[in-house]
């Protein structure tokens, strides 16, 4: 029997309240709510429950409060298959909830108020053998100090850790989180991944396939970077190749979470299951495009259903 592989998740864990409505909202307009729903979500969460149905064990760390997003939130990780052994929550502490406005053809945006707990998560309150039998590390930065610190001993360790910037430089910085602290994350990186706007605000160039490009001269990530670009597809660049794989056409229903998705996917295909590069790429654009074919900000599919998906598409 093939032995499970462990991934460690850091990051933002929230709940999301889902706003379903015809056309998001302009400047001074007026539209109409057709649903609202709470439904768990934060992107490194969203990750952990991919990555558990894909048949990994997924271990979560982050920092929620006791409120009752958070609360809702752990139950309903743990019913979700996501180990929450290293799971802070802060006493009278509020957890990061958001607001996610979505459209039929799929286009959304997002407001959140972050609390007091996602971005606070200190390394002193980290369980000193939290990477004992871990085989990958992933980060979105919520909280940078943990990150770092959990980025640095992964490297020490030789587990390979993953980053994705999902938030602009920009955003990071209203966080909390400084240019300097996300430079050092890249350092510890084994691979990059961040969307057109996160390459676009590192480098200064429009064109994202440059940006790229400039990205990776500047921080060569030892196994590349990404950028993911939605209806663009994706692009993966390391020492050797520069990877362009279009995205799968679907009818999009519900675009929220599908870089999680994605990246969940890249984790399984590339770390897990050893695929080539064009396979792994394969694997984790179908994994995206499947997350695009339902509401919500979590994935249902399974390993089968993504290898059933991509044979239906070939």
């Amino acid at each position: 029997m093939e032995q499970k592989k462990k991934v460690l998740s850091l990051g933002t864990v929230a709940m999301d309240v889902i706003l379903e409505t015809r056309e998001l909202p302009k400047e001074d307009g007026f539209g109409f709510i057709d649903s609202e729903r709470l439904v768990p979500g934060g992107s490194a969460a969203n990750l952990s429950v991919a990555l558990a149905r894909y048949g990994i064990e997924a271990y979560q760390t982050g920092k929620i409060g006791d409120d009752k997003y958070g609360n809702e939130f752990r139950r309903t990780l743990v019913e979700d298959g996501v180990d929450d052994r290293f799971l802070v929550t802060k006493p009278s502490g509020s957890t990061l909830h958001t607001f996610i406005i979505t459209t039929p053809g799929g286009k959304h945006c997002i407001i959140a108020n972050l609390g007091d707990s996602v971005a606070n998560l200190q390394p002193e309150e980290l369980p000193k053998d939290i990477l004992e039998g871990i085989d990958v590390f992933y980060t979105d930065m919520f909280s940078s100090r943990a990150s770092i610190y959990l980025g640095k001993l992964a490297k020490e360790k030789g587990i390979p850790v993953v980053y994705n910037m999902q938030c602009t430089p920009s955003f990071m910085k209203t966080c909390g989180v400084t240019i300097e602290e996300i430079q050092e994350m890249i350092s510890l990186s084994t691979v990059f991944s961040s969307g057109r706007e996160g390459y676009f605000e590192m480098t200064g160039e429009v064109d994202y396939h440059k940006g790229v490009e400039i990205f990776f001269k500047k921080y060569p990530v030892p196994q590349g970077v990404i950028c993911t670009a939605g209806d663009e597809g994706v692009l993966w660049r390391d020492a050797k190749d520069f990877i362009h794989r279009d995205a799968y056409p679907v009818e999009a229903i519900d675009t929220t979470g599908a870089g999680d998705c994605f990246l969940a996917g890249f984790i399984y295909a590339y770390f897990y299951k050893g695929m080539n590069k064009q396979e792994t790429i394969e694997f984790a654009s179908a994994s995206a495009a499947l997350k695009c074919m339902y509401k919500g900000p979590r994935t249902r599919a399974t390993v089968e259903d993504v290898v059933q998906f991509i044979r239906s598409n070939k």
